[in-house]
């Protein structure tokens, strides 16, 4: 258990501490920070449109103005909300590419392996990659569906409030230990024994990532940040490092 505590200064070295890392984590920081200011602008945008809604309602134009200007901010709101939780997932899928190669080269570096740093070099193997990753992560996208499901019909019912909140929270990290299981091509089979082996350490640190997630702004650095945090968490939990 105290991997999920050591794993987290080391996951910040990894990036932090070479170049090509902070590189590779800052797309996907960047494809996030893009989807945020995107929405909200589309939103802001489009205010006029609500003032038109409610002008047939209202007998001002300035009382319709300002309904307009009260419910663009409560939708921007709940697209704060709305993506908060869906945000990591679709990073995620949309930057896997960048996720994987960040992953591989943390792996490669912990485990005493050789490390191309040319960054050059580095993209072009990214690009080489893209139809085999993107497979990967239509598997993955299919277990989150269908793993978010059970977890939606658990929180139905205020007694299972706390297993759905689990199995959430299990998920999240399964979605950025795969990138370690798919680069070593570990099975289902295996990928399954790895999770109930550790089941505790996944969930548990998962859940942590689960608040962070919903907090707007700062949840755009997650996605790198797990990735870095799961790949060392994993290669502890291999006894691939000490």
């Amino acid at each position: 258990m105290n991997h999920i505590i050591k794993s987290i200064p080391l996951s910040f070295k990894m990036i932090l501490k070479d170049p090509i890392n902070l590189l590779l984590s800052l797309v996907p920081t960047g494809i996030a920070l893009g989807l945020y200011f995107l929405t909200i602008n589309t939103i802001y945008r489009n205010s006029d449109r609500f003032v038109s809604m409610f002008r047939g309602y209202i007998f001002t134009a300035d009382q319709a103005d300002l309904l307009a200007k009260i419910l663009t901010a409560v939708l921007i709101i709940f697209i704060f909300f709305v993506m908060s939780w869906t945000f990591v997932v679709v990073v995620g899928i949309i930057a896997a590419p960048f996720n994987s190669m960040l992953s591989s080269r943390i792996e490669k570096k912990l485990t005493q392996h050789l490390v191309d740093d040319n960054r050059k070099e580095t993209f072009e193997k990214i690009g080489q990659s893209l139809g085999q990753t993107f497979k990967n992560e239509l598997k993955k996208l299919i277990l989150i569906v269908i793993v978010a499901g059970v977890a939606f019909l658990l929180n139905l019912f205020p007694l299972f409030y706390p297993l759905g909140i689990f199995l959430v929270s299990i998920l999240l990290a399964v979605q950025f230990v795969d990138y370690s299981w798919s680069r070593n091509q570990m099975h289902f089979g295996a990928c399954l024994k790895d999770v109930l082996k550790n089941i505790f350490p996944y969930g548990i640190s998962g859940f942590f990532f689960l608040l962070l997630v919903t907090v707007p702004i700062i949840n755009a650095f997650i996605p790198a940040l797990a990735t870095s945090y799961y790949t060392v968490l994993w290669l502890h939990r291999q006894n691939k490092i000490q």
